[in-house]
């Protein structure tokens, strides 16, 4: 059987009745009232580790010039159109408007890798092979 430490002479004699094979009706109304207590104090600490239900579902959306105030390397306006041009860049456009998903800006930053030499030479064959037979 486990033995739990019980700080004070109250703690122990809650313990000997959780212990007894049978409880007392009298005793149960003591013992719901921890329970309650001690519930209480669980779903305070839960309430403390969980994120705001209302953070989870929002994303921000970047224009162009809050892109550019985002990114650490603070790029040039025409930089980053000329990332979006080439699609080095995540965005969406709707007509004229270009916009930029603040998590999609965060997991690009984030992968951060480049082609290899030999993962642009298979698409840049791709791409001439593609326009072959046309």
């Amino acid at each position: 059987m486990k033995k739990y430490r019980c700080s004070t002479e109250n703690d122990y004699n809650k313990y000997d009745m959780m212990t007894e094979s049978r409880i007392s009706f009298d005793a149960m109304p003591q013992m719901l009232a921890d329970i309650a207590e001690k519930l209480m104090s669980i779903e305070a600490k839960v309430d403390n580790l969980t994120v705001p239900l209302q953070d989870v579902g929002k994303d921000e959306w970047f224009n162009v010039k809050g892109l550019c105030d985002y990114l650490p390397s603070h790029p040039a306006e025409q930089t980053v159109y000329g990332w979006t041009s080439t699609h080095f860049i995540p965005f969406h456009k709707k007509g004229k408007n270009i916009a930029f998903l603040k998590s999609e800006i965060d997991q690009w930053l984030q992968q951060g890798h480049r082609k290899s030499k030999s993962d642009l030479m298979l698409e840049a064959s791709q791409f001439v092979n593609k326009k072959k037979f046309k």
